[in-house]
């Protein structure tokens, strides 16, 4: 599930910096403030990925492609290597309900999408929290003197210790998040995800991001397979 609520954090990130159009010679306020009013005019982004995960010294490989679109609607497709045709892993949000397709065991995990105030949002710390970003992450550039020769910043998000008054601050869904960032066009290129607690590290490469192009109604919406276990998973 983890890994779930982080392609969540991924798709909401690569919507906020494929929009932003800034120089980073901005400060944190002004680039936060240029979110603000640029966020509002986006509504959907799709692109292809090559994902490497790290997990206590193993490595694994995949690749796929992503679709999004606001507030709360995803798709995300792992593709076979040997035949980019077929599908091996398909999420897909339709903004009420998720739905994880596995076509090699003929399986479908079902959860309800949380609605509540602390989940109406794609996902915690997103959303509509996003217009309060310098609050809840701080932001820097990382030195990279690699990425600069070819164009390219990173950008590093922290979360900062959140919770109501009187409760435990929440657990955030990652310690350091860094994306690299096209000074060109402002796409972002690669995403790095840590949480040290697990021992996991995400490399996301993405490539071909189309922002605003009309998505056909079908990409978000799921229909179990004939013959197909679906498992449901108790709202929490």
């Amino acid at each position: 599930m983890r890994g779930f609520l982080l392609w969540r954090v991924i798709a909401c990130l690569l919507l906020l910096l494929a929009i932003l159009g800034i120089a980073f010679a901005l400060s944190v306020e002004e680039i936060v403030t240029n979110f603000r009013k640029k966020y509002e005019k986006t509504s959907n982004f799709s692109a292809d990925f090559e994902e490497t995960t790290l997990v206590a010294g193993t490595k694994r490989a995949a690749s796929g492609r992503l679709s999004f679109q606001k507030p709360n609607l995803l798709r995300r497709e792992y593709l076979d290597p040997s035949n980019p045709k077929n599908i091996t892993q398909l999420t897909v949000i339709d903004g009420q309900t998720v739905w994880s397709y596995t076509p090699l065991i003929k399986q479908v995990i079902k959860q309800t999408l949380a609605q509540d105030e602390s989940g109406a949002e794609l996902l915690p710390g997103f959303g509509r929290s996003l217009e309060n970003i310098d609050k809840n992450y701080s932001l820097n550039l990382v030195e990279d003197e690699l990425a600069e020769k070819r164009g390219v910043h990173v950008v590093e998000l922290v979360p900062k210790e959140s919770g109501r008054e009187g409760e435990a601050p929440a657990e955030p869904l990652f310690d350091v998040l860094q994306v690299w960032i096209q000074d060109e066009d402002s796409v972002p290129v690669q995403f790095m995800y840590k949480d040290k607690k697990n021992e996991m590290t995400f490399v996301l490469s993405f490539k071909n991001v189309k922002i605003n192009e009309s998505l056909d109604e079908s990409t978000f919406k799921f229909e179990v397979p004939e013959g197909v276990q679906v498992i449901t998973v108790p709202d929490q």
